[in-house]
């Protein structure tokens, strides 16, 4: 859904540009056609469409060919990244499903014909548009209706959930929307020294929000029980709503549920030891979900054999209780929007074998799901599935490569490697002298490698920046392959065992 507003010509035409961006050598024709699956006609005519289109968003920003090769020219003030936001946003709003929703959104229509008025677009293709409009509108549990005052009709908070997710899937790099000129009047009590995403999200939170309190009149209203949990994460990094011609209870439900959407929208808006300071404040409300989630927690560290370290249990405690408070209260499907893929096919392409430890977890949040079937319910089944994934490994600690190191041209050389490698890979490597029980072997001899369990790394020249270069690209690959999804290294309890 996060997509939606692109058609596939231009998700084709985005895919060619990061193509081109991304790939080592400058692409030929040909091998374009090949990546994106294109005949040679359709290819020439996107690529041209491209070029305009960069052309568009800055004159000196050029799509060239040379030795019919492509590359992207940008100017000093542009970058891909930039460039790649802009031109998707570009291509959005040519759509008429944005332009029809964005027009919903801001303002009330008596009917299909004026709402055709204002977007210069017929009244058919308004009226088709609008079937596939609320067929995304549905997941949110929002319909549009042109009978009455309002032509967005829903509880106020999921019409909030509902702008903010969508918008903030159109409005990325340095873009955002416009609904309430004068909003920067009105004051906002934030924490300081946010990163440039941190202020983005922050900064389309606030103009939808403030375009609902402001313009629409529309506030939203937190149920006592929502209340109660949001003030608990808001113990830290308070944030503070102001603004005239509202009751004081408005302004305070308000305030929470943008520090809550804030945190589901924008990575670490808390520091660790913040997240461990909302751990405690939401445990220590002791109500029946606190405890369940807890309980939930306790069930899987034990069945798992994972270390209940206090504070690794209250951050693991943290992410569960925002995934599960916005499952149980709000409980709008966002999963389309955000990152919850986990396919055991992309572990098997690197031949990595994930069955077992994706079978336990299927098999555990099945088995809790009967005891907390409202915790657990199959709604958001994906969003569930990854943030144990992600709990897993958090929680695993790796066990470290263990790396044996030769070398004959000098007596310190070999003390040389380990000292910087460890600088470099810290706890993920550690180094012993047998080289019979090394996992990667660091040698500018022989060291008969074929007899050995380990893999071997030949190192010519230490005085040489190209073979450092190489040694820790490799050993980098060594650790990823066996450490980086810890989870698929740890020992399963019996009963989770597939074979």
């Amino acid at each position: 859904m996060k997509d939606f507003f692109l058609s596939k010509k231009a998700v084709t035409m985005l895919q060619i540009l990061k193509y081109i961006e991304n790939a080592e050598i400058s692409p030929t024709l040909k091998e374009i056609m090949t990546q994106i699956s294109l005949p040679k006609i359709t290819a020439i005519r996107y690529l041209k469409e491209i070029q305009q289109d960069l052309t568009e968003l800055n004159p000196q920003l050029k799509l060239i060919t040379n030795n019919n090769q492509y590359s992207v020219v940008y100017p000093a003030d542009s970058s891909f990244s930039s460039t790649i936001f802009k031109l998707r946003y570009a291509y959005i709003v040519r759509t008429t499903k944005f332009q029809v929703m964005d027009a919903l959104f801001r303002n009330n229509f008596s009917s299909i014909q004026s709402l055709s008025k204002t977007t210069n677009l017929s009244p058919s293709t308004i009226q088709n548009t609008i079937k596939s409009l609320k067929q995304y509108f549905e997941q949110f549990h929002v319909s549009i209706s042109f009978r009455g005052n309002q032509n967005i009709i829903g509880k106020p908070l999921n019409v909030r959930v509902l702008m903010v997710y969508t918008y903030s899937a159109i409005y990325r790099g340095d873009l955002s929307p416009e609904f309430v000129a004068n909003r920067s009047q009105y004051e906002l009590t934030v924490k300081e020294h946010l990163s440039f995403s941190q202020r983005h999200q922050l900064k389309l939170l606030k103009a939808v929000t403030y375009f609902d309190l402001i313009q629409k009149k529309s506030p939203i209203t937190l149920t006592p029980k929502l209340r109660q949990l949001l003030i608990a994460v808001n113990t830290s990094n308070p944030i503070m709503i102001k603004l005239p011609g509202f009751s004081e209870q408005i302004l305070q439900d308000e305030s929470l549920f943008f520090g809550f959407l804030l945190r589901l929208l924008s990575a670490n808006y808390d520091t660790h030891t913040e997240k461990i300071a909302i751990s405690k404040a939401i445990l220590s409300l002791d109500t029946a979900f606190t405890n369940d989630v807890q309980q939930l927690l306790k069930d899987f560290f034990i069945t798992f054999n994972l270390k209940q370290t206090k504070p690794y249990f209250l951050e693991s405690f943290y992410y569960l209780a925002i995934t599960l408070i916005y499952l149980e209260f709000i409980s709008v499907d966002v999963t389309d929007f955000l990152e919850f893929s986990i396919s055991m096919s992309a572990f098997e392409n690197e031949q990595i074998d994930t069955d077992s430890v994706f079978r336990s977890l299927q098999h555990f949040l099945s088995e809790k799901a009967k005891i907390y079937p409202k915790l657990l319910n199959d709604t958001m089944g994906s969003m569930l599935y990854s943030l144990f994934f992600f709990l897993l490994d958090y929680n695993t600690r790796i066990k470290p490569l263990k790396i044996n190191v030769q070398y004959t041209k000098n007596f310190y050389a070999a003390n040389m490697i380990s000292e910087s490698l460890q600088d470099v890979f810290g706890s993920a490597i550690t180094f012993i002298d047998r080289i019979d029980q090394a996992d990667f072997i660091i040698s500018d001899s022989y060291e008969n490698a074929e007899e050995l369990p380990g893999d071997f790394f030949l190192f010519n020249n230490i005085f040489n920046p190209h073979d450092w270069s190489t040694l820790l690209t490799t050993l980098l690959q060594q650790i990823y392959g066996k450490n980086f999804y810890k989870t698929l290294q740890i020992d399963l309890p019996t009963k989770y065992r597939y074979h």
